[in-house]
């Protein structure tokens, strides 16, 4: 009897779960849906095998940024200098591997070069008190120019190295499934876990909601704001790895709209700018959006300038269907003309 009491219990949970899943992010999902008719009308196309494959893909190195980033900004706070830190890590990597380095240790390399990064933006944000914008950004340019500075701006090719890890994290498959979105899934799965189960996330969410109720509730802030920073840049450093085992190349300027991309699949995704409100299935959700929309344009022969005012336009939309009281907003606005 207590076993069938514990079942009807966790499967209501799991429904409530469901459901307030639902109602948070009913704009977005409507959002996706519209997106898929759009697809299906005018590029019917994009549902074959094989596109659908390089959008997986190509939605996996975003998506591998986007699941460290989240964890940044749930705390309130945000990072910038993803971009630059996977042109570095890439070109490590890329340099370690032509040169005849083990590849664990290419590896190795590459994120701790990610770690370093991540330290640095949260000494700078905690210790020094300087603005995340600000200091991300100032990282940013300081890992963007050691990347030029590591290769001269040559991209540095390694076409003749050979590795089935190369190949997996590159090109390879896992039956039709692409390997990065194999590494991509399997970290926004233990995500999942560390936010719902283990006492970090909670602490996550804490300091974003209220970074001095966490505090005063015995939290230790400092430490959790350095965690989500370090995790930050090692999810950089490796998505430029993915990136450079893809190309069999790094290069300086790969991750020119990573920044970019990421926060926009957050924020597309629910994750609140402010803090204390996130989930990485929306963030999951808010990647394959993006990409989806992406490919669809590509489909359709629209320009590149054209896709990036696209993007922005469905940014903002995204937002302002999911803000609560716009309608408020908007007359205590014009009355303050």
């Amino acid at each position: 009897m207590n076993r069938r009491s514990a079942m009807t219990n966790r499967g209501t949970e799991m429904q409530k779960n469901i459901a307030g899943f639902l109602r948070d992010n009913a704009a977005m999902i409507a959002l996706l849906v519209i997106v898929l008719l759009l697809i299906a009308f005018f590029a019917p196309q994009f549902f074959s095998v094989q596109n659908i494959t390089n959008v997986a893909r190509q939605a996996s190195t975003t998506g591998i940024i986007a699941i460290g980033m989240m964890f940044v900004i749930i705390t309130g706070g945000i990072d910038l200098s993803v971009g630059g830190v996977l042109a570095v890590a890439g070109i490590a990597f890329s340099i370690l591997t032509k040169f005849g380095f083990e590849l664990w240790i290419a590896v190795l390399c590459a994120l701790l070069l990610g770690a370093i990064a991540g330290i640095i933006n949260g000494f700078g944000t905690i210790f020094l008190g300087i603005q995340p914008f600000i200091m991300t950004l100032a990282t940013s340019s300081v890992t963007g120019g050691l990347a030029l500075l590591l290769c001269d701006g040559i991209p540095v090719e390694f076409t003749t190295v050979t590795s089935p890890v190369i190949d997996f994290f590159g090109n390879g498959n896992v039956g039709p499934v692409p390997g990065p979105f194999v590494l991509f899934a399997a970290l926004a799965v233990l995500s999942v876990v560390v936010l719902r189960y283990v006492p970090f996330g909670r602490y996550v969410y804490s300091v974003g909601s209220s970074f001095e109720g966490a505090r005063l509730a015995g939290v230790r802030t400092t430490r959790i704001i350095m965690v989500t920073y370090i995790v930050c840049s090692i999810c950089a450093a490796l998505a430029g790895i993915v990136t450079a085992c893809r190309l069999y190349v790094g290069h300086p300027v790969a991750g020119s709209t990573a920044a970019l991309d990421s926060i926009a699949a957050i924020v597309i995704g629910g994750t609140s700018l402010s803090g204390g409100k996130g989930s990485v299935v929306g963030t999951v959700v808010g990647i394959l959006l993006m990409t989806a929309v992406a490919n669809l344009l590509n489909l359709t022969g629209v320009p590149t300038y054209i896709q990036q005012i696209v993007k922005g336009v469905i940014i903002v939309l995204a937002i302002l269907l999911s803000t609560k009281g716009l309608k408020g907003r908007i007359k205590e606005a014009w009355r303050g003309l």
